[in-house]
């Protein structure tokens, strides 16, 4: 019992740290100890805990180090300070940054806002001066937002304060009064850049007198309906980035939301405008729209649903309710119409080459020519049974994010023995699965550093999975 191993439990690892931002991930030379990092991060603050991973295979360590402490502010100062520093014995800068839980880390760059930004319940009555003269003394405050009411321009009694450093942002979430209900604010997952001028008096007119109103809604020639989010179904085969950059075309993006229905086949999402006006344009330009060519896209006001034949440009399903129809009109008739039963073939053999190349019903290309990816593939392969042994297991990394399901199965399927492959829900990663280790090999040589979807891949080859078997810690 004592030479076992104990792992912790899924929940354990994935759940996010208390306090928030308390654990930090380390970037280092393999041979540093666990008490080397104790004596070295100790004279911030109380270290709960140093976890170094280690290879399954060998024992080895990985080169990486988790580092828990107590505080948030303690975590912060730490980081401040040995990001790029050298621990004694050590000929290695290390690289520190935020962990978001047991096994994750935080990819952004610890200085910026995600990190130095508080959310606050304010009272109504308070004013930017006010809080900034009440927060400074935690820091060097740098902004204060107080969200007020379009209309009126009351507080909403929420307000927004940025610090110059991380660890100034720490403090004031660890110390201030507790009526503030202090959090650090989240950044959006659509990052949208910044408004031009040219958006921005869009968004001053659309929110002015009438007569302004009405010039800009004779210069976009349209007329509000009152909506200002939309909802669209599009091709499956586009991608955040590809939703993203067209309505984005539309002045007053605000957010954007997409994924793949994949039981329908179709791209599902919605949009939200800052003004009606700009959503009753981005309406009117780009309902039915192709993009990709050959391929509509639907937009409706979110209060509107979908006319379901708009699905017969979109999706397979139709094709196969056509076939079915087709079938047993022939079944059931004394002189069966042929004619319709082999229109009802092609248009569903069609779709589904469509389906297993992920590009439009004019440009179906062979399987050594696939247009969205950048590098020559073989043939399609067969899959391996679901309940083949893992031999080895590709990690996938893909931003901003992962291309459909449908087009990573069909692309590491070519290399033959693939058991499956899979993205983790909201993130850019995932995993293929080979039941043979050199198909695996052969699909990290060619497909790392491709481009799938105008999509830049990594593929390498990834851990050994852990044993089935693990000891609950409880």
């Amino acid at each position: 019992m004592e030479n076992q191993r104990i792992y912790p439990r899924n929940d354990e690892r994935d759940r996010e740290d208390t306090p928030i931002y308390s654990r930090l991930f380390i970037v280092c030379d393999r041979g540093l100890k666990e008490e080397q990092f104790r004596n070295a991060f100790s004279e911030f603050g109380c270290v709960e805990d140093v976890r170094i991973p280690r290879d399954h295979k060998t024992g080895e360590p990985k080169g990486v180090v988790f580092v828990k402490f107590s505080k948030t502010s303690e975590a912060a100062k730490a980081l401040e300070a040995m990001n790029s520093k050298v621990i004694t014995n050590s000929s290695r800068p290390l690289k520190v940054m935020v962990a978001a839980n047991r096994s994750e880390i935080q990819s952004e760059d610890w200085s910026n806002d995600k990190y130095r930004r508080l959310f606050l319940h304010v009272p109504k009555s308070a004013t930017e001066d006010s809080l900034e003269e009440h927060f400074k003394q935690f820091g060097h405050v740098e902004d204060v937002l107080i969200q007020r009411d379009r209309q009126t321009g009351e507080s909403k009694g929420l307000a927004y304060i940025k610090y110059r450093k991380f660890s100034e942002a720490a403090i004031a979430y660890e110390e201030c009064e507790r009526k503030y209900r202090a959090i650090f604010a989240k950044t959006k997952a659509y990052n949208k850049r910044s408004a031009t001028s040219f958006e921005n008096n869009i968004n001053h007119l659309a929110n002015s007198s009438v007569s302004q109103k009405n010039s800009l809604m004779s210069m976009m020639n349209v007329t509000p309906r009152g909506f200002t989010r939309l909802n669209f179904r599009c091709s499956p085969y586009l991608t955040q980035m590809h939703v993203d950059t067209l309505f984005d075309i539309i002045p007053g993006l605000v957010d954007c939301k997409y994924f793949v229905d994949l039981m329908r086949n179709v791209g599902k999402g919605f949009v939200q405008y800052s003004n009606p006006i700009s959503a009753s344009y981005a309406f009117e330009k780009l309902n039915e729209f192709e993009y990709p060519p050959g391929q509509k896209i639907f937009i409706k006001p979110t209060n509107t649903d979908f006319d379901p034949h708009e699905n017969e440009n979109l999706n397979i399903p139709n094709a196969v309710n056509n076939l079915r129809n087709a079938i047993a009109s022939t079944s059931n008739s004394s002189s069966p119409d042929l004619a319709q039963l082999a229109e009802a073939i092609a248009e569903a053999s069609k779709l589904i080459k469509i389906a297993t190349a992920g590009v439009s019903d004019d440009n179906i290309p062979n399987s050594d020519d696939l247009n969205y990816c950048s590098v020559k593939l073989p043939p399609p392969q067969p899959l391996a049974d679901i309940d083949s042994p893992v031999a080895k297991r590709c990690f996938l990394v893909c931003k901003p994010q992962p291309p459909p399901l449908t087009v990573l199965r069909d692309i590491f399927c070519r290399f033959g023995n693939l058991i499956n492959v899979y993205t983790l829900p909201n993130k850019t990663v995932g995993y293929a699965r080979y039941s043979v280790s050199e198909s695996a090999d052969e699909a990290i040589r060619v497909l790392h550093g491709a481009e799938v979807c105008g999509i830049r891949m990594k593929v390498i080859e990834a851990d050994a999975e852990a044993p089935a078997k693990r000891i609950r810690l409880d």
